[in-house]
């Protein structure tokens, strides 16, 4: 009797192991796949030769003020030309409240100015300028990359220093000390002792200070190369003043602070081809694009796009009620690509790592893309090393346009509603000297292209 317990449990967990085997197997996947079509159901059509009308223009002049970091020195960037940087910046009271003492007397003062690692061109010694602001610049105001600020003609920094350098690699050695990563200017004395002997009510609160000493402007003054990052928000750039008085001997520091009101500034010198850029009096001089393409930071140079012909490809119909309109077409993909044009490229002057592109509003202002604001699309713009390219993805603009022509949204295209156009222009425009030059539209197989990939 045991012995029939056990056959039947025994057959009872080989059954157990059948329905297992068998629940596990991987159904056949084979069903329906000759009623696939092989053909593309989408009926898909690419298409690069729609015509780009393109050139170079100058860039609009770019908010630049309360940005972390400000650049300081001039660069020559090959075939472009001389791009030079400075900033304006309140300096704030450390510690509000403060008394000196009595009978403070000057022993030194210098502005210390933090590098943040980024530097640009070739680096050689400069001489370096500092001057005051006549007028206190503001948080709640905004400034241009063009800021021109009136100052006073004193100049504050001792011009018996030298060339400083602009390299964060370089030590700065005082005395027996060895200091990293900044610039030491130093100042007149004369303005360390003007300002301890002011009255102790001017540094009671900033509002004080800063209308007594409204700020300073740091530039260079045109000899030597190269510029550096400077660190302009988190208190690590200063100015410090050492002293004494009857009883102590001390230093106090006037801080550029994320409270500091600050401006980074930026001037062109254009050559060769693009030295009809320079003059300000027409803003709508533009570079024929055949040849090559600039791009410039520190609102330096962009280059404009049209499509002209962009509507033609909208050529799908269909009756609704009698009336014919034009349906148009489903964009899968559409990509702008741009060359570098490395004729004449220096290695000492990379290309950007990124671009941007931009397009315009109806009252001609640049304004970011559908792409650009839509989430999960990836819009690209980095320079790819290995093909020397630039590639941005413009798919949902083109889509939008496409729209538009085929009356879906905002009305046909027409002279009073043209086709906006596109605008490549560098990243880190504000706080950076980087410039690169594009293959044009005369350039071959090399030329810049709009490549669509679209179904009806």
């Amino acid at each position: 009797m045991k012995h029939l317990f056990s056959v039947t449990i025994a057959f009872l967990l080989f059954l157990c192991c059948i329905v297992l085997f068998t629940g596990c197997l991987k159904p056949e996947s084979s069903i329906g796949l000759g009623l696939q079509p092989e053909t593309d159901l989408l009926n898909l059509v690419t298409t690069d030769t729609l015509t780009l009308e393109i050139f170079t223009v100058r860039e609009d002049s770019l908010e630049t003020d309360e940005l972390s970091t400000a650049v300081l020195g001039r660069v020559f960037q090959p075939r472009i030309g001389w791009t030079t940087a400075g900033f304006a910046t309140q300096l704030r009271l450390s510690a509000p409240g403060f008394n000196f003492g009595t009978n403070p007397q000057v022993d030194s003062i210098f502005l210390s100015l933090r590098f943040t690692g980024d530097t640009y061109g070739q680096l050689s010694p400069q001489s370096l300028l500092v001057q005051q602001l006549t007028a206190s610049i503001s948080l709640d105001s905004t400034y241009y990359s063009n800021f021109n600020p009136e100052v006073t003609h004193d100049i504050l920094n001792d011009e018996l220093q030298g060339g400083v350098s602009l390299n964060p690699s370089d030590d700065l050695i005082i005395g027996e000390d060895t200091i990293v990563s900044q610039i030491r200017l130093n100042l007149k004395p004369s303005l360390g002792q003007t300002i301890l002997d002011q009255d102790t009510s001017v540094f009671n609160n900033n509002e004080s200070w800063l209308d007594f000493f409204p700020g300073i402007v740091v530039s260079t003054q045109g000899n030597g190369v190269g510029a550096a990052g400077i660190d302009i928000s988190s208190g690590l750039s200063l100015m410090r003043l050492h002293y004494h008085n009857d009883t102590d001997t001390s230093f106090y520091d006037f801080l550029i602070s994320p409270l500091s009101a600050r401006v980074n500034m930026f001037s062109h010198d254009y050559v060769a081809a693009l030295s009809t850029l320079n003059s300000p009096v027409n803003d709508s001089v533009s570079v024929d694009g055949g040849r090559s393409l600039y791009i410039m930071s520190g609102a330096g140079l962009k280059t404009h796009i049209k499509i002209p012909f962009l509507e033609s490809i909208n050529n799908s119909i269909d009756t609704i009620s009698g009336d014919t309109i034009s349906l148009g077409c489903a964009i899968q993909k559409a990509e702008l690509i741009f060359t570098l044009d490395d004729s004449y490229f220096d290695s000492r002057y990379p290309p950007q790592d990124q671009l941007y592109i931009l397009t315009e509003n109806s009252e001609g202002s640049p304004i970011s893309t559908p792409d650009q604001m839509s989430l999960g699309v990836n819009i690209d713009g980095y320079y790819d090393s290995q093909n020397k390219t630039y590639r941005f993805n413009i798919s949902r603009s083109i889509q939008h346009l496409l729209n538009r022509s085929s009356g879906a949204y905002y009305g046909n295209f027409s002279p009073e509603n043209p086709i906006p156009p596109f605008y490549i222009v560098s990243s880190r425009a504000g706080i950076s000297i980087q410039g690169v030059v594009l293959n044009g539209t005369d350039a071959g197989e090399n030329r810049p292209q709009l490549v669509i990939t679209y179904s009806h």
